[in-house]
C-alpha cells in the first residue's frame, strides 16, 4: 500500500509522513481523546484521514472506531487497515456513543453545519471531542497551503459548539511550546521536505521529516510538562474541547 502513495496524491503522502514522524505526539493526542470515552461503545472518527488515531485507539485502547472520510484515496487506506468507512454523513444509519474529530473542522468552510451534522448521528448526552489548531495570529502560509479556513480561539469554538447543539464540559489548550514553534514558522517560513520532487506538490507544504522528528522527540515532550503545570489553561498550539449533546435544542 505504501508504495502507491505517489499515486494517491498530496494528502496521503503528507499524512503518512506525519504518522511515521510524530509517534509521541500522535500517541499523546489519542490518549487525551480516548480518556473521554471510558466505555467500549460505538465510536466514530469524523475525518479519519489515513486512520492514524483510529489505529492507536484499536491497538492501545481496544476500541475500533468507525470512520468517515470523503477523500476516496484516504478511504482506500482506511479500508486496507480494516476500518469500516463511510463516504458522507448522510450514509450513516446508526447513532454513536461518541464522536471525535482531530484537525478537520478548520478545513470546512461552514464548520457549524458540520458540527450539526455530527450531532445528528450521536446518541443523547454522548461525548464529542474536538481537536483543532489555535490562534488566528499563528495562521501561516502552511495553513493556507493545506486548506485551513481558520485557526480557533476558545470563545469562537465554544460559541459554535453551543449553536450546533452541544454543551461544552471541558476546553484546554494543548502544546504550549508548539505555540512558539508555529509563531516562528509564520515569521521565518516553513521548512518543506526535500524528499518531495513531484511538480504537482511544489506549492504543497509537506513538512521535513527530520524537523517533525526533532519536534516530536524533544520539543513536544518538554511542551507536555508545561501543559501539565497549568499553561494548558492559558495558550497552546491547539485547542481540545469536550462537549455533550444537549438534552433539548
Amino acid at each position: 500500500m505504501e508504495d502507491d502513495l505517489d499515486q494517491l496524491g498530496d494528502p496521503a503522502w503528507d499524512l503518512m509522513n506525519t504518522e511515521r514522524s510524530l509517534l509521541v505526539y500522535n500517541s499523546s493526542i489519542a490518549k487525551k481523546i480516548a480518556k473521554n470515552f471510558p466505555y467500549k461503545g460505538n465510536l466514530l472518527e469524523f475525518g479519519a484521514g489515513i486512520g492514524t488515531l483510529a489505529t492507536l485507539f484499536k491497538t492501545t485502547k481496544g476500541l475500533k472506531p468507525k470512520c468517515l472520510e470523503i477523500d476516496p484515496n484516504l478511504k482506500r487506506i482506511l479500508v486496507d487497515r480494516g476500518f469500516k468507512c463511510y463516504d458522507n454523513i448522510q450514509q450513516i444509519d446508526e447513532l454513536f456513543d461518541g464522536v471525535y474529530t482531530s484537525n478537520v473542522l478548520e478545513h470546512i468552510e461552514d464548520d457549524v453545519h458540520a458540527l450539526q451534522q455530527i450531532r445528528s448521528v450521536m446518541k443523547p448526552q454522548s461525548n464529542l471531542v474536538v481537536y483543532v489548531p489555535a490562534f488566528q495570529c499563528l495562521y501561516s502560509s502552511w495553513d493556507n497551503s493545506v486548506g485551513h479556513h481558520r485557526r480557533y480561539n476558545k470563545k469562537e469554538l465554544l460559541f459554535k459548539l453551543d449553536v450546533a447543539g452541544f454543551d461544552v464540559t471541558k476546553v484546554i489548550y494543548v502544546d504550549t511550546l508548539g505555540f512558539f514553534a508555529s509563531f516562528a514558522a509564520r515569521i521565518f517560513g516553513y521548512k518543506k521536505s526535500t524528499e518531495v520532487k513531484d511538480e504537482k506538490m511544489a506549492n504543497y507544504h509537506v513538512a521535513d521529516a527530520r524537523v517533525l522528528i526533532l519536534y516530536d522527540r524533544l520539543l513536544y515532550r518538554v511542551s507536555q510538562i508545561f501543559d501539565f503545570i497549568g499553561f494548558r489553561y492559558i495558550f497552546g498550539k491547539n485547542i481540545l474541547a469536550v462537549a455533550k449533546v444537549k438534552k433539548k435544542i
